[in-house]
């Protein structure tokens, strides 16, 4: 299978913009400060990530598949997203150092992102904060506006929204079991803006590493453009010490 591929056929997917009605909320509303807190609970019990993905893709019914996509989350606040080839070399590269931004690409070059840049590589308005939060299975901070109400499903998992300006979260839970010594589990999520939906996602596999529970998979998908993509978790080390060379922007001078 041939391997070298642009890295942002395997970002793009994972966020993209469709035009759904946004759902409506028909189940008993109960306290959502105890779910509210236990989300913050897990997003600061997560200090990093170092995984290795494959991924599957599908636009209009055609599939395709990456074997070797390294990843690399400092919380929420730095992110590396790194393509191999078939004997371990380094293809393309994208860092975001928590300010600024660069690609590096397969034929050396480099481009200064930003902000700007990410939107255009993926399609859409996003931080790079809300990807790592979606890689990581976890949901990034509240801001003193966001506003919270909480919903109960049939089945015991819960249904948090989180509204602030024209964001609209939809977060469904899972709550540990008594002694289990497990954290909450987000089962899946959706953001709105202005009543549009900008990403779906779906964990389907979880394990428990290091005290956080991670994905072991997860289904990101736009219906109303046709698109998803499947992310499966090879090798995955969670909050372990991290090398601040790997948030150093390609082209980066090194500092003596």
């Amino acid at each position: 299978m041939k391997i070298y591929w642009p890295i942002t056929l395997v970002i793009l997917p994972l966020l993209f913009a469709c035009y759904p009605k946004k759902p409506e909320i028909h189940l008993n509303e109960v306290p959502s400060g105890p779910v509210v807190q236990m989300l913050e609970q897990r997003r600061q019990s997560f200090s990093s990530l170092k995984t290795i993905v494959s991924v599957q893709t599908a636009r209009s019914g055609r599939k395709r598949a990456y074997d070797t996509v390294g990843i690399i989350i400092d919380g929420l606040r730095r992110l590396r997203v790194e393509a191999y080839g078939p004997f371990g070399q380094s293809l393309e590269t994208l860092v975001w150092n928590g300010t600024d931004m660069a690609v590096r690409l397969a034929d050396g070059r480099v481009l200064r992102a930003g902000q700007a840049g990410l939107e255009r590589i993926l399609g859409m308005a996003i931080d790079a904060g809300e990807l790592c939060a979606l890689l990581s299975g976890n949901i990034p901070a509240r801001t003193s506006s966001t506003a919270t109400r909480a919903f109960r499903e049939p089945d015991g998992s819960f249904l948090t929204e989180m509204i602030d300006g024209d964001a609209r979260r939809l977060v469904h839970v899972l709550l540990p079991k008594a002694g289990s010594g497990l954290g909450i589990r987000i089962i899946d999520s959706e953001l709105y803006r202005s009543d549009e939906l900008i990403y779906r996602v779906r964990y389907e596999e979880m394990e428990h590493i290091s005290g956080y529970v991670i994905p072991k998979s997860l289904h990101v998908e736009n219906p109303e453009k046709k698109v998803s993509m499947d992310v499966v978790y090879n090798e995955t080390d969670v909050n372990v010490p991290l090398n601040e060379d790997s948030f150093r922007l390609p082209g980066e001078a090194v500092t003596p």
